[in-house]
Formats: structure tokens, C-alpha cells, sequence
């Protein structure tokens, strides 16, 4: 856990200086191997860095205790122990101790707490009622016990009839240290209403998707987050552990590796220790937490799922359990375009590292939802950066939300050529791999049976006069594939 980025950033540049390159090098083995098991006698765990090859050896990592941070450029950022450093050796692999990563939390108090996050949510159902409504969609663990009174809240976003249109869901926060994710997720929402009868794409989204945002996922672990704790899973204490310290291990379930499909699949990846990080409970959805999520995503037919998490900058989808490609082409297609619009890497979830129970893999197991994770940030952001990098981040990965809510009519546009608003007139739109290009009025319709637009030099344009009216526009290649709609408002 990163506490001080000022230090950080400090300690990075002057070893950078003092090897002459730009990046620390790590101290002989022997002696960083000394410095390490000395401070592990007075932690159960410290932070390392360890370059890898590939995912099997960080499998075998994160099954040896590895509480994995992220990865960047191959080297996996976490907290690790003896066991950590014998399956580092036995992998041939160097373990760095990085003294100058801290594995403490530190809570910037811009971030909104449990209690801010739920005046905020009541606040957009209250100011947009005929756009979305306030739902609760289950009780943390804590209060099924009677220990606390959280609920795990969500926002339903559309007009008129919800349940004939495409399903998409946003959920952030499975992780409670991961504090970036509730606050991208609650952005969306407020965008999406904010900007409802303003910008043209928020609108068409609103108008034409069921859209819900479950910004914390795990309220009770992110209240010890408050805390100043290094805090992953919830905060399940009946498995016999009731230490919350400042790392990860103790009570708890990680909540994603707690659903159903996967869960006793994957040969590492998920613990069956109640103290690791990755404990994955005592049988699928065990948890109030992952009830509530599996409620949810069965009871409508969602055609995406986004599930937001820090950090290593990656978009991923299933199968995290297996090297396996899965069964639908749409999936890292679709993929590797979010991470396109992010600036993020992409890979199947696997090629991180195999690991099962996840909201992945069971959402598309079971539902046949395309289920991706995003991993927002770097190691040098953490799982808790200054509040002043949500800006960034929140850049990032607006463009990718926006895409799948423009193609959940049919996922398969991902295929098609994308036409891009000219900068010099909002509306002409080029695509060099377009043939031809259409135009709807208000709501789509079948492909083919639109407006067609004639094609110039300067590409496909709108003709001009009239109110102003949503307009949809897409493209068609010379194999027929239709790309996605870009929504405008006409002139």
C-alpha cells in the first residue's frame, strides 16, 4: 500500500541517479534478501516488487501468499512473506524489498465515506426522479449480524418501459481498498443524469438501456478503508479470525472469488486459508455481498457487466480460471477496445494470472453477460492515490462506459467500421473502411432501413435544416458489417 507518493516518487528518483538508469535497482541478492526476512520479523508481510516471465510463475506467487497489488511492465507489486521468497526461488525468480513502498493505507478525506456515498446516491434520485430511482439491493454482512446498519445501495437509470431494453451494469468497490472505483462508478451515474437532454450520447444511453451503478459493492470493508486499514475483503468474521491490522490478512471473504462457476475451478489464484487475502469462503456466494450481486445480474438479461478495480491499468474478461480462449469472439474484441480508449494493456484474464470465483467469470459462465474488469492506475498510484487523480482516471474510462452503452443492442458492432465526428463539423463523420452509412431519427432501427447518407471526400454528412432531434448514425464495410451508432444532436 502506497502511503507517501512524495516519498515514493523521492526514493525512486535518487536510486535512479545512483545506478544511472531509470529504474531502482534492487540491492545484491543476499544482502536484499537480509534486509527482507529482518523486516519480516517484525511484519507478518512487506512489500516487494518481483519480475516475472509469465502467468503461471505469478499464479504460482499469489498462491504462495502473494497479496498482489498489480502489475506493471512485469513486475508484480504486492505484500509477501516467507512463503512468498521459497516460491520465488523455487520459480527462479529475484524478490526486491521495497522498503519504499508503503503497506500502510492512507485515506484521503476528499473520498466519499459509506455515509457520504449514500447522501449523494439519495440526492441524484431525488433531484432526476424520472430518470432513476434509489434501490437497495441487500445488507453487508455486518448487518445480517446485527453489527451495523449498511445496505448495499444501487441506482437504476432509463425512462419508460426498463425491462424491454438492454441491460447494462457498473459495480465498484468489490475490493475495499480500492477506493477509486466507487468514486468512477458514482461519476458515471451522475454524468448519465446530468447531462441527460444535453449531450447526445448520455441521452441516447438513458432513453434506450437499463442502466445500474452499484458504486460499493463491499460498504463494511470500506468503512475500515476509512479506518486508515489496508483492508481487501469484507469483514465476514465467523471464520474464526477477528484481528483487523493494518494488512490484508485476517477475517474476511474477497468477494471476488466468492462467486459460483469458477470457484472450484481454478488450481490457484483463491485461497481456502480464512487469514490470506484471497480467501474465497466457504462455498459460492457464502457472502450477503455476492448474493446481492448474483440477485441482481439474474434478475434481467444484462448484455454487459464493468466491474471496476485497482490497480495495473488493464482491461480484462474471462476466463480468469483457465488459459482457454472463451466461446465468443465479441469478448476481447470488445476488450481490447475499452482498453483502447482507456490507454490501458488487454488480455484475457488468465494471462494476468489464473484465478476463479470471479464476477467475470461466473457473469459469463452462467449468464452469458460480457463480463469485463477494469484496473484503474498504477503502482504508483495504489489503491489509494490523491484524491486530485480521480480527474485522470475518470478520462480514462468514461469513453469505454460510453461504448458499452452504445452497443448493447448488439455487442457484435464491435466488428464494424466506427465513424468519428469531423473536428472541423460535428456533422460529418468519416471512416476510411466504410462503404456506406445510414442515419435514424430518435430510435434506431434495423440495420439497412435508415436514411442513407451520400459519401463525399470529406466524408458521411447529416442534411442540414430542421428542429433540433437526436440523430443516429452508423457505417457499413464492404464485407456488411455495421459498425456502432454515434449519437448527435442535428443543426
Amino acid at each position: 500500500m502506497l502511503k507517501s507518493r512524495t516519498r515514493l516518487l523521492t526514493g525512486l528518483l535518487a536510486l535512479a541517479f545512483l545506478t544511472g538508469c531509470g529504474l531502482p535497482m534492487a540491492a545484491p541478492s543476499n544482502g536484499n534478501e537480509r534486509a527482507m526476512l529482518q523486516a519480516l520479523e517484525k511484519k507478518r508481510s512487506v512489500p516487494v516488487a518481483i519480475p516475472y516471465k509469465t502467468s503461471e510463475q505469478l499464479t504460482k506467487l499469489v498462491n504462495s501468499g502473494l497479496d498482489l497489488w498489480g502489475v506493471t511492465d512485469d513486475v508484480a507489486y504486492g505484500t509477501g512473506d516467507k512463503r512468498t521468497l521459497e516460491a520465488a526461488k523455487e520459480l527462479g525468480l529475484t524478490v526486491k524489498y521495497r522498503a519504499d513502498l508503503r503497506d500502510e493505507n492512507s485515506y484521503d478525506p476528499k473520498y466519499r465515506t459509506y455515509e457520504k456515498m449514500v447522501q449523494d446516491m439519495k440526492a441524484l434520485a431525488a433531484k432526476y426522479p424520472n430518470l432513476c430511482k434509489l434501490v437497495d439491493l441487500g445488507d453487508s454482512w455486518e448487518k445480517t449480524k446485527g453489527k451495523a446498519d449498511r445496505d448495499i445501495w444501487g441506482l437504476r437509470i432509463g425512462t419508460g418501459d426498463l425491462a424491454s431494453k438492454p441491460g447494462v451494469a457498473f459495480l465498484g468497490e468489490h475490493h475495499a481498498r480500492e477506493l477509486v472505483t466507487s468514486e468512477i462508478s458514482y461519476m458515471l451515474a451522475e454524468h448519465l443524469l446530468a447531462n441527460y437532454g444535453k449531450d447526445a450520447e448520455a441521452t441516447f444511453a438513458v432513453d434506450n438501456r437499463e442502466i445500474w451503478v452499484v458504486p460499493m459493492v463491499n460498504p463494511d470493508g470500506h468503512v475500515l478503508a476509512e479506518q486508515g486499514k489496508d483492508w481487501r475483503k469484507n469483514t465476514d468474521t465467523s471464520y474464526g479470525l477477528s484481528n483487523f491490522g493494518y494488512g490484508p490478512e485476517g477475517p474476511g471473504v474477497d468477494l471476488n472469488r466468492n462467486y459460483g462457476y469458477s470457484w472450484d475451478k481454478a488450481p490457484a489464484g483463491s485461497s481456502k486459508n480464512p487469514d490470506d487475502a484471497t480467501f474465497r469462503g466457504s462455498a459460492p456466494f457464502s457472502e450477503p455481498e455476492t448474493q446481492a450481486m448474483k440477485a441482481l445480474l439474474t434478475s434481467r438479461k444484462f448484455v454487459y457487466a464493468l466491474s471496476y478495480h485497482s490497480f495495473s491499468n488493464v482491461i480484462l474478461w474471462p476466463w480468469g480460471y483457465t488459459h482457454e480462449a472463451p466461446p465468443d469472439k465479441r469478448l476481447p474484441a470488445i476488450g481490447k477496445k475499452l482498453a483502447q480508449f482507456a490507454g490501458y494493456g488487454a488480455k484475457q484474464s488468465a494471462g494476468l494470472y489464473v484465478h476463479g470465483g470471479t464476477t467475470n467469470d461466473w457473469a459469463f459462465g452462467e449468464l452469458g453477460i460480457l463480463c469485463y474488469t477494469a484496473e484503474i492506475g498504477t503502482y504508483q498510484d495504489g489503491f489509494d492515490p490523491p484524491y486530485a487523480k480521480i480527474g485522470q482516471f475518470w478520462k480514462e474510462n468514461l469513453p469505454g462506459a460510453m461504448y458499452l452503452l452504445k452497443t448493447a443492442d448488439n455487442p457484435a458492432d464491435v466488428f464494424g467500421p466506427e465513424l468519428k465526428p469531423s473536428i472541423s463539423e460535428s456533422s460529418t463523420f468519416q471512416a476510411p473502411d466504410a462503404v456506406a452509412a445510414e442515419v435514424f431519427y430518435g430510435k434506431a432501427g434495423a440495420p439497412g432501413s435508415g436514411t442513407a447518407l451520400q459519401k463525399t471526400a470529406q466524408g458521411f454528412t447529416l442534411p442540414a435544416g430542421g428542429s433540433k432531434r437526436l440523430a443516429l448514425v452508423h457505417a457499413r464495410d464492404a464485407q456488411g458489417n455495421w459498425g456502432p451508432f454515434n449519437a448527435v444532436w442535428t443543426r
